[in-house]
């Protein structure tokens, strides 16, 4: 190709030297969605798998029959079965970790820490309303409220906590499995007692069942904070 035709090549596709002020003036007149921190947390919800709610609230039917037929036992096999709230509170709120969209979602225009605290948090809410409901509807007996609240709370915090902690340790199923694991333990445990030690369910050791219930709000605050610090680091890595 000869010198000429070049040159004419050239000038027919030139394009001219960027001007910024023309750029500052075309980004102003593009239009800025604005959402408010409300409207994110609603959206939220919309994204959550509906059975993930339906089971959350299904805890209420056996804890409405036992309260309806006084049944002394109620709040035994709910606290047994409690473990298994704070897997479905934590299996959810890290489930693009265990599908590995994770940068999938880095990349959306709310990071990945705002989505995973706004999931943690309504589903903390929701959890903690259903505690707040099962606490009446178990209390038995001579246990106080606080004594039901307690032994209700400290299973579903101990779930967490190690939940969350094999969330950091381990990715995809393998962190499932052990959240599965880990609440299942915590069941079993907690039944075992009942039968095997009931003497510690009396009102002498309330006192130690508040420190435990106080060591673990700690811990599982603490395993929440390294989470969302692990999402930052992830960031920026990527």
């Amino acid at each position: 190709m000869n010198r000429a035709l070049k040159q004419k090549l050239k000038k027919a596709f030139e394009f001219p030297a960027p001007n910024r002020q023309e750029k500052a003036r075309f980004l102003r007149t593009l239009a800025k969605p604005q959402i408010s921190m409300r409207q994110f947390v609603f959206a939220q919800i919309t994204y959550l798998r509906k059975r993930v709610l339906a089971l959350s609230l299904l805890l209420l039917v056996p804890a409405l029959m036992g309260a309806h037929h006084m049944n002394p036992n109620t709040l035994w096999i709910l606290s047994a079965l409690i473990p298994f709230l704070g897997l479905l509170a934590v299996t959810e709120s890290t489930r693009s970790a265990k599908y590995g969209m994770q940068e999938l979602e880095m990349s959306a225009r709310f990071s990945s820490k705002s989505v995973v605290l706004a999931k943690m948090s309504i589903l903390g809410l929701l959890d903690g309303l259903v505690i707040c409901c099962l606490i009446p509807l178990c209390r038995s007996g001579n246990l106080s409220l606080l004594q039901t609240g307690i032994y209700l709370l400290v299973p579903y915090l101990l779930t967490v906590t190690i939940s969350l902690w094999f969330t950091r340790r381990f990715h995809g199923r393998e962190a499932f499995y052990g959240c599965m694991c880990a609440a299942a333990l915590v069941s079993m445990t907690n039944f075992g007692l009942h039968i095997l030690a009931d003497f510690l369910y009396q009102f002498t050791y309330i006192h130690w069942w508040i420190i435990l219930s106080v060591f673990l709000i700690g811990r599982a605050a603490r395993e929440i904070y390294l989470t969302m610090k692990g999402t930052e680091e992830l960031a920026w890595n990527l």
